[in-house]
């Protein structure tokens, strides 16, 4: 896999004042261009972020959680962070130090409660935080979602291709009518997050997690964002296992995350379905993207490809929530 160059980026790093020998050669991160390097005299993450708009309500979130003693990263103060480089904008990020999660139970214990005390944040709506899109699909789309499907797991996994795709086909084909309107339209709590609550976004100091990634966050329902961690949490990351949380892991994790966050009687009821959601959009995706990236090829991520593939939204062992009143 190759990354994306620096040297491809000179306009970024002109940008923000970063001389030619605190240029990296390559991105640090596989799937976007993400560099580390100095900015104004401080180690320094630079990426690539959303529309100015949005880039500056996420800065904004993120500064007010971390004002409230939430680990977030937030953008460097500096002219023009986030700003735009040509037609994309770009932000810089001091540069966490610290290490990668380990799969410990001390670990998934502090990242459930990041998550909780992330969710339970009192933040007024920021207009210009995006909300989360809703997602359309005429029969065409939803055929052709299957097909690709089918033909991943027929090329990549073909033990399991059959049962899951017996499964999948009947979600993808009623997801319009039954599974979308149902959490879209389910009066339920929502949140500012940053709809990428996983391992490989977490960097574990001496004071707890810190979410280094907060570029994608929308404002949607919180147990969407709930529903994405339970499934996606360990996905990409080399020191994570290699698959999705057992169902103490998942106990350990939700037990931290509901000592600060009270779910509602909608939240508790759709849970399966947000499951059922995340699985067909995102699981999907997840999928057949892997296969664009070729990383079905590499027997870790493979092993979490499959435990995606195999997961069932009703599988209480994997994602039960306890019906409990905190």
């Amino acid at each position: 896999m190759d990354r994306e160059k620096a040297a491809d980026h000179a306009e970024v790093f002109e940008h923000f004042g970063i001389p030619e020998q605190d240029r990296p050669e390559e991105s640090c991160y596989d799937y976007a261009p993400v560099f580390r390097t100095t900015v104004a005299g401080t180690p320094s993450a630079v990426k690539r972020t959303r529309n100015l708009p949005a880039a500056a309500a996420i800065a904004r979130w993120t500064r007010a959680m971390a004002d409230s003693g939430i680990g977030v990263v937030t953008p460097l103060d500096l002219p023009g962070n986030p700003g735009p480089v040509g037609d994309r904008v770009w932000v810089a990020y001091p540069w966490i130090s610290g290490r990668s999660y380990d799969g410990s139970v001390a670990d998934i214990a502090a990242a459930g409660a990041l998550l909780g005390r992330m969710h339970a944040h009192a933040y007024e709506r920021d207009p210009e935080l995006p909300s989360f899109e809703w997602p359309e699909h005429d029969d065409a789309d939803v055929e052709a979602e299957i097909e690709d499907l089918r033909r991943v797991l027929t090329l990549r996994a073909p033990d399991i291709a059959e049962a899951v795709l017996a499964r999948s086909a009947p979600w993808h084909r009623s997801f319009m009518a039954e599974t979308l309107p149902a959490i879209r339209d389910g009066d339920l709590p929502h949140v500012a997050a940053s709809t990428d609550f996983k391992a490989n976004n977490l960097v574990y100091t001496a004071n707890g997690p810190i979410l280094v990634d907060p570029d994608n966050a929308d404002y949607l329902p919180r147990i969407i964002d709930l529903a994405m961690a339970a499934l996606l949490f360990h996905n990409e990351l080399p020191s994570a296992p290699p698959r999705l949380f057992t169902p103490a892991e998942w106990q350990v994790f939700t037990g931290e995350y509901l000592a600060r966050v009270s779910l509602t009687a909608a939240e508790i009821k759709l849970w399966p379905t947000a499951l059922r959601y995340l699985i067909t959009e995102w699981g999907t995706w997840t999928l057949v993207d892997a296969d664009e990236w070729d990383d079905w090829s590499n027997p870790h991520k493979r092993d979490f490809l499959r435990d995606l593939a195999t997961i069932e939204p009703d599988d209480m062992s994997i994602v039960q929530i306890p019906l409990i009143d905190r």
